[in-house]
């Protein structure tokens, strides 16, 4: 997916838009801070397995409750499948021995 550079201010704050510039410049320098031909490293990849998949968890319950709330029922019912699906990863994730 998406990477950030190695700036870890946002752009929006980094960079400041001249008014003639109509914000193409600083779209253009925001854009340039996305890599989409670097491989992941393990030091770009923080966090486990089963670290992932909890915040996987928690963010498509987010979403299922939105589309709850819409009454969009059979998109709720698939974020909730994947919600379990992601909480059922978590613990088996946590269940296996590492490596240390």
């Amino acid at each position: 997916m998406f990477k950030k550079g190695k700036s870890s201010a946002s752009p929006a704050l980094t960079h400041t838009v001249i008014p003639e510039d109509d914000g193409r410049e600083s779209l253009a320098a925001a854009e340039a801070e996305l890599r989409y031909d670097e491989p992941e490293t393990d030091a770009d990849s923080a966090g486990s397995a089963e670290d992932t998949a909890r915040y996987i968890a928690d963010m498509v319950g987010a979403l299922a409750a939105m589309a709850g709330e819409a009454k969009l029922d059979l998109l709720t019912y698939l974020l909730n499948m994947a919600r379990v699906e992601a909480e059922l990863q978590a613990r088996q994730s946590e269940d296996e021995p590492t490596d240390d």
